[in-house]
């Protein structure tokens, strides 16, 4: 479903990716994952062509990305970014419908279709009690869920997700995976920037692990979470002790 074939990226001349090559398959439940700064968030961005394609080539069902229409683009992918900067403060209802843009005119109102959709995402992400509700009013795991309900609103066939886990309790974290969960078993296609080892393990079918841009790691997501890969992927040191279900932990020694 995702092709990338050879994609580097820079900064200022600061090359951020060098040479990913990668294939996801339709259906896929993807962890990206790696240390701060080796290029997840860039990934994720070029992908969902928020950032332009200065080397390499990206397929999205075996078309190349550069020649969709940010319109068709955005009825193939959603992204939801790390965070919301909140320059107008919109409803919760407002924000979710924006999700319905990519199939309206431009002088469009939303339609009744876009109206079931929005209130469907809105139960399904439980935060139909807050559509009045205005952004800055939110708590960090229910701003989260806004962003993936608009997203869910795109019923776009690829969802890529930037750390959406970050700053939440961990109520919030599996609950939100359960969400994602159920929208790949339905068949979406999912790419999650993932920090935590037993979230991935216990969630994710795949893993990408990137290492200073490049690519170190790729496949079924039990073999690429190993305690030996894990560790030579995040430089941890000997002290440190990882188990099979990626728990880490500093090493004790007893006398």
């Amino acid at each position: 479903m995702i092709q990338i074939s050879n994609l580097s990226y820079s900064y200022d001349k600061k090359e951020v990716l060098t040479d990913i090559s990668i294939g996801i398959r339709k259906g896929d439940f993807c962890a990206l994952m790696g240390l701060n700064g080796s290029g997840k968030s860039t990934l994720l961005k070029v992908i969902a062509g928020l950032l332009p394609i200065r080397q390499g080539e990206i397929r999205i069902e075996g078309k190349n990305s550069a020649n969709y229409s940010p319109t068709l683009l955005a009825q193939q992918i959603a992204y939801v970014p790390q965070q919301q900067d909140i320059v107008f403060d919109f409803s919760v209802w407002d924000t979710v419908m924006m999700g319905r843009n990519p199939y309206q005119g431009r002088w469009e109102t939303e339609s009744a279709r876009d109206k079931e959709i929005v209130n469907k995402v809105l139960k399904q992400c439980h935060i139909e009690h807050l559509k009045e509700r205005m952004l800055s009013q939110l708590s960090g795991g229910e701003m989260q869920r806004t962003l993936i309900a608009r997203a869910m609103a795109q019923e776009a066939p690829i969802m890529l997700l930037d750390e959406p886990l970050s700053n939440l309790d961990i109520i919030h974290k599996y609950e939100i995976m359960g969400i994602l969960t159920k929208l790949n078993r339905n068949g979406q296609t999912i790419i999650i920037i993932l920090h935590d080892f037993p979230v991935a393990i216990q969630y994710v079918a795949k893993t990408i692990i990137l290492k200073n841009g490049q690519l170190e790691n790729y496949g079924n997501v039990i073999e690429v979470l190993s305690p030996e890969n894990i560790r030579l992927a995040f430089d941890l040191p000997d002290n440190i002790q990882i188990d099979k279900s990626g728990n880490v932990s500093l090493a004790t020694h007893h006398k």
